[in-house]
């Protein structure tokens, strides 16, 4: 059994060339052969896997003029094998189109670096048999604590090509079959009476006897565990130490050798785009600050999730965790701007066949008349029986039904005897069944997302000078005035950025030339921190003695708003 997602196996005439598909998951070779062969585009080395993949990005960018940068990182997990599609998608229009809107004024705002698969080793499990969508790619870890490590892996006992789900009854099961769809498992809630039935576990076997089947594999340890924030200390997932993994230590040294990142947009299975992210107080005067985000920066991080919910309309919600994710370290060491995006999942609002086509007895006509005068209501409404909200799996197999091209995405339960546990059943959900979308959705998907990325580059600070001026005082003294103003939306630095100190300060200067006297008034070398984003202004002032005060200079520059000069105005005397 093969699962056929998109046009992959797609079954043509042998007399007919099949259709290439849209946004089809590339092995990682020939997705680097594409990824150079964009056109202007600058190649950018990230480093090596640990398998010795070569990691590599993309720069687009409008003209050699230093600017801000947006980082787009797909597939960091291994298992969002389309996610790197996506992006690669994303580099070659930009590349194609730069001098088309929306993207021309994307480009004018900030270069776009794309890195379309960050994972590569994981990425390419995609094409190996049997399936699996496992994210571990390093370890070695004795999980159970036997003695022995890796002697309890996943494997595909049936032989059907996937390795799936394993469910047998055990009286200390956690799971129940659920009331709405029996093909999907809950967890008992012993509080309302619930009592578990099942053990639910990946496909394998239980070689060391110890009632734990597939608890103990070769590897164990994921790429998106292994960053520095909130890294958890003993956590098998997590590596021995942290950058442990050379994929996660290249991302690093990528971001840090390049400054001018602000905004860090990542396909993945994280996401705080659909929901507004919970924050958290500002404690950097402790010692141990909070974990997550601060709470100055999450109306903003709220509003650009809105727009992508307007613009994509996606409802995927994050099936990751962030401690210790490539995700919550942009933000939470480096200080920069971080969208985490799942680019889609199987949708949860699906309605079943015919719901939509229901009618009022009696036709149209009879939706016309007036209701009739309801009933007074009872003193006492009746207690009403406690009734479960179908799980999120058994609205997944409404679309599923209601999309029969689909249904391989699913395996049904089937009885198999296994070595170890004899009766059991295996099925469930397909490896990549919930991050590939089906093939006549990527192309829709890919455009709305790309639209959503070209709207960022106006949200980035921006500084301009607002105002320069010298003013006649007499006898050769001129007072002088600057004012910087922020036009983008974002601040100068995030809340996070100005708690770490990561960020470039913005340097603003006074330029005298020879003969030239400063007499009071502010240092002609400043250096600023903090300043709001929608119309933020800095403003100084000073005493300056100079025959040509049409020659004084300001210039600024900085990693993340830009850089630019202007000359003084003299302003006139009355």
């Amino acid at each position: 059994m093969l699962f056929p997602i998109g046009a992959f196996l797609a079954l043509v005439p042998a007399a007919q060339e099949p259709t290439p598909p849209a946004l089809p998951v590339l092995p990682h070779a020939e997705l680097l052969a594409q990824l150079g062969a964009i056109s202007g585009a600058e190649r950018l080395f990230v480093g090596k896997s640990r398998e010795g993949r070569t990691i590599e990005a993309v720069r687009v960018r409008a003209n050699e003029t230093p600017r801000p940068a947006i980082l787009v990182v797909a597939n960091i997990d291994g298992s969002q094998a389309w996610s790197s599609a996506l992006a690669l998608h994303h580099a070659q229009l930009l590349a194609a189109k730069r001098a088309e809107e929306p993207f021309k004024a994307l480009l004018e705002h900030a270069d776009v670096i794309v890195l379309p698969c960050a994972n590569p080793d994981v990425h390419e499990r995609r094409f190996a048999k049997p399936l699996d969508d496992d994210e571990a790619s390093f370890g070695g870890v004795d999980e159970d604590r036997d003695g022995r490590a890796g002697e309890d892996p996943a494997a595909d006992l049936d032989g059907d090509g996937f390795v799936s789900w394993m469910r047998y009854e055990d009286p200390e099961g956690e799971w129940m079959l659920d009331p709405a769809d029996a093909r999907a498992l809950v967890k008992a809630d012993r509080a309302k009476g619930e009592r578990g039935r099942y053990k639910l576990v990946r496909e394998g076997r239980d070689l060391d006897r110890d009632e734990k089947v597939a608890e103990d594999g070769p590897l164990e340890a994921l790429v998106n565990r292994n960053f520095p924030e909130e890294y958890r200390d003993n956590a098998p997932e997590a590596g021995r130490f942290p950058m442990e993994a050379p994929e996660a230590r290249a991302l690093a040294d990528f971001l840090i050798l390049h400054p001018e990142i602000v905004l860090v947009v990542t396909y993945g299975s994280l996401d705080n785009v659909v929901e507004k992210p919970k924050g958290v107080a500002d404690t950097r005067n402790k010692r141990v600050p909070l974990f997550g985000v601060l709470e100055a920066d999450v109306e903003l991080l709220a509003e650009l999730g809105k727009r992508h919910t307007e613009l994509v309309g996606s409802k995927a919600k994050s099936r990751g965790v962030e401690a210790g994710s490539f995700q919550a370290w942009c933000y939470g060491h480096r200080g920069l701007w971080s969208l985490a995006i799942q680019p889609w999942d199987i949708p949860l609002d699906a309605k079943k066949a015919g719901e939509e086509e229901k009618k009022p007895e009696g036709g149209e006509k009879a939706a016309e008349q007036p209701a009739e005068k309801p009933a007074e209501k009872p003193a006492e409404k009746p207690a009403k029986k406690d009734k479960r909200e179908p799980s999120d799996d058994a609205k997944r197999l409404v679309w599923l039904d209601a999309n029969a091209s689909e249904s391989a995405r699913f395996v049904a339960w089937h009885e198999f005897t296994h070595p170890e546990l004899g009766k059991v059943e295996l099925g469930g959900w397909a490896p990549f069944a919930r991050s590939e979308p089906p093939e006549s959705e990527r192309a829709a998907l890919a455009e709305k997302e790309l639209q959503f990325l070209a709207t960022l580059g106006a949200e980035l600070p921006r500084v301009r000078v607002a105002e320069f001026t010298a003013k006649p005082l007499g006898s050769g003294v001129f007072e002088v005035e600057a004012v910087l103003e922020n036009e983008g939306r974002m601040p100068l630095a995030s809340a996070s950025g100005r708690r770490t100190g990561e960020i470039r300060p913005l340097r603003v200067e006074l330029t005298l030339g020879a003969g030239e006297t400063l007499l009071g008034g502010d240092t002609p070398l400043q250096l600023v921190r903090e300043l709001p984003g929608s119309g933020g202004r800095a403003k100084w002032r000073w005493l300056v003695r100079t025959k040509a005060p049409a020659e004084l200079t300001l210039r600024f520059d900085s990693d993340h708003a830009g850089r630019g000069e202007a000359r003084a105005t003299v302003k006139e005397t009355r």
